[in-house]
């Protein structure tokens, strides 16, 4: 009797430990994916040139700041210790290969000696989603005079094109603009 107790007590440990791990990574992977089915089948229902007018990036893009990039890299973007400041985001933009590093970094994520820790891969988030944060981030955090006139925004397309490729965390490091 007493080993038939034991079987069911270890039972509903495993069985409790199993609904706390589902529970935990379905409350873990919603804080990467902010976006509703609604905003993407918005966006999908409008035509390709209304697409390109009318999206509308900053609320979406504040919001999925606030729940994946904030605890990093500050409610201000400034960073602290291994995370880096964002400020450099419209100049790193718009120097030759800059798009496209912004959108694989954001994508597939960084591994660098330069920063400590690594930056995880968001490509879990739909292609409406990173451009809105890449858009966010380059307009709010980047010093003021640092943003060309002719700045052009991320757009969903662009982050598409760049989907899929065999790309590393840290080969992505490879592809960063110099600035200086």
């Amino acid at each position: 009797m007493r080993h038939f107790l034991s079987y069911i007590l270890l039972g509903a440990l495993a069985a409790f430990l199993v609904l706390f791990s589902a529970l935990f990574a379905w409350v873990r992977s919603s804080q990467f994916t902010i976006t509703t089915e609604r905003v993407v089948s918005e966006y999908r229902s409008q035509p390709v040139d209304a697409r390109r007018a009318a999206f509308d990036w900053p609320e979406l893009g504040a919001g999925s700041y606030i729940a994946n990039c904030r605890n990093c890299h500050g409610a201000d973007g400034a960073g602290w210790d291994q995370y880096p400041g964002l400020r450099e985001s419209a100049l790193l933009a718009s120097l030759p290969g800059g798009r496209e590093y912004m959108i694989d970094l954001h994508l597939y994520g960084l591994t660098s000696d330069r920063w400590r820790a690594p930056m995880p891969a968001f490509g879990t988030m739909p292609d409406v989603e990173l451009a809105a944060v890449i858009n966010y981030i380059t307009v709010t955090f980047s010093e003021p005079d640092s943003v060309p006139e002719d700045f052009r925004f991320f757009t969903p397309a662009e982050v598409a094109e760049r989907r899929g490729r065999a790309v590393s965390a840290a080969s992505v490091n490879d592809l960063r603009p110099a600035t200086e």
